[in-house]
């Protein structure tokens, strides 16, 4: 098995942390014209619709020959990520992105600085949301995680009303068993998933 990773995955890699690279290879002239050409454009610009680069656009953009880029890109990627390596990833800045699912519509916002973060199951209530939810009872449906340049961003989900440990377990069985669709659990309300897991079970009967 070959375990050199792929270049070009290295690359895209490299672009979802483009902000440490500044730093991390700053006293490595060497490593220089990659980290200015990852620099050079926000590929993570949704808005910008700039396709990740190619192999050959680095090259041309560099001046640096399709093996010593390969050998500079292997040489960066295993100081980060290598068993010896002695670079250290830092990710100082906390993002918190709520969304919160309610009968069928989502209401999204960021926070910057929270005190606790809330965990699975856990009711919380916004009162500051009421004028475009009409209510401001939920609970925490999922966390992820996501990191990206020196940011972390927490992504938390929140439903209307109050956590079912029985319902998360049958709800995450009928997705295992393909009795709903994954895209049903992001586009359904709870009551629309219930009616739909529910309705060919002959021993549970949701009205």
């Amino acid at each position: 098995m070959n375990d050199t990773p792929s270049i070009k995955q290295i690359v895209i890699d490299f672009i979802y942390i483009r902000e440490q690279l500044k730093i991390l290879f700053k006293d490595k002239i060497e490593y220089q014209p990659i980290v200015d050409f990852i620099l050079a454009k926000d590929y993570l610009d949704d808005n910008l619709e700039i396709p990740f680069p190619r192999m050959k656009d680095i090259e041309e953009a560099t001046g640096l020959k399709s093996h010593i880029l390969r050998k500079l890109l292997l040489q960066m990627h295993n100081h980060i990520f290598g068993f010896t390596n002695n670079l250290k990833l830092s990710f100082n800045k906390v993002l918190y992105h709520f969304t919160i699912n309610y009968y069928g519509k989502n209401c999204y916002f960021i926070m910057d600085k929270l005190e606790h973060l809330p965990r699975v199951g856990e009711n919380i209530s916004l009162p500051f949301v009421k004028a475009i939810t009409n209510i401001n009872w939920f609970y925490v449906e999922e966390i992820q995680h996501e990191f990206q340049d020196t940011t972390q961003n927490i992504h938390i989900t929140l439903k209307v009303g109050s956590y079912n440990s029985f319902w998360h377990f049958r709800k995450d069985q009928a997705l295992e068993l393909n009795e709903v669709g994954f895209r049903d659990s992001l586009d359904l309300s709870d009551s629309q998933l219930k009616k739909k897991v529910y309705s060919n079970n002959h021993w549970h009967k949701y009205k």
